[in-house]
C-alpha cells in the first residue's frame, strides 16, 4: 500500500508539472507572439497543439476534453474574419465534419472538427470579437470544446511537434504554388499577394483573390478527403 500511495504521488505531481508547464508556456505565448520558440516560418505553432489537415487545431485538455480553433497559418492567410458561425452546442460531430465557419463580407470557409465527439463548451466571445481568433488563435480565439468520442486512436491521425512543423512546411509549399496557379500566365498577383523570403504568404492573401480562388483554397486546404 506505501509503495502504491508513493507511485501514485510521483505521477500526480508529474501531471501537475505538465499543467504548470503548459500554463507558463500560454503566458508566454500571449506576451510575446514574436518569440522563435513555438513558432515555424513566422506561423505560430505552440508545442502540445496537434493539427488536423483541415488545419483546425486540438488541445488535449486536464478534463480529457478536446479544445479547437483555427491554426495560424489559415487565420493568417484569410486576413479580417467578420464574423462566426458554429455547430449547436449539445450536437454530435465526427472528425473531418463541419465544426465552424468563418465570414469575411459574403463568403465564407468551413473548417472540420479535426476529432469527433459532443460539442460542451463554445466560445461565446468571438461572436463578439471575431477578431480574437487572429489575435491569439490558439488561446482566446479558440472556438469549441468537444468531449471526444475516441480520442485515443484520432490523435495518431493529428500532426504534433516536430511532425506538425513539417507538415505546415508543406502547407506554405503547397499554398506558394497553389497562388501561382490561380493567375494567368505572365498577370501580376494582385496587390496584397505579394510572396514573403522563403515562400511565405503575407497576411490576408486571400483578401486580393477571387470568389473562384477562395472556395477552391477551401475545398483543397480545409476540405482534405483525409478528414473524412
Amino acid at each position: 500500500m506505501v509503495a502504491l500511495f508513493v507511485i501514485g504521488t510521483i505521477i500526480t505531481c508529474a501531471l501537475i508539472e505538465y499543467f504548470r508547464g503548459r500554463t507558463k508556456q500560454r503566458a508566454l505565448a500571449l506576451k510575446s507572439p514574436h518569440t522563435r520558440n513555438g513558432q515555424h516560418d513566422r506561423f505560430l505553432l505552440p508545442r502540445g497543439f496537434f493539427l488536423g489537415e483541415g488545419h483546425s487545431w486540438a488541445e488535449l485538455l486536464f478534463s480529457g476534453n478536446v479544445r479547437i480553433g483555427a491554426d495560424d497559418f489559415a487565420q493568417k492567410v484569410v486576413g479580417t474574419i467578420d464574423a462566426l458561425e458554429v455547430a449547436p452546442l449539445g450536437s454530435e460531430i465526427k472528425k473531418g465534419q463541419p465544426l465552424f465557419q468563418v465570414k469575411q463580407g459574403n463568403r465564407t470557409l468551413t473548417f472540420p472538427s479535426p476529432v469527433s465527439g459532443k460539442i460542451s463548451q463554445i466560445n461565446s466571445q468571438l461572436f463578439d470579437s471575431p477578431s480574437l481568433i487572429k489575435q491569439a488563435p490558439y488561446f482566446g480565439g479558440w472556438v469549441a470544446v468537444i468531449e471526444p468520442a475516441n480520442i485515443s486512436a484520432e490523435l495518431k491521425l493529428l500532426a504534433v511537434a516536430d511532425d506538425a512543423a513539417r507538415w505546415l512546411r508543406t502547407e506554405v509549399s503547397r499554398f506558394r504554388d497553389f497562388l501561382n496557379t490561380q493567375q494567368p500566365a505572365g498577370a501580376a498577383m494582385p496587390a496584397g499577394a505579394t510572396l514573403l523570403d522563403g515562400g511565405i504568404p503575407m497576411n490576408g492573401v486571400l483578401q486580393s483573390t477571387s470568389d473562384e480562388t477562395w472556395k477552391e483554397f477551401e475545398q483543397k486546404f480545409l476540405c482534405n478527403s483525409k478528414n473524412n
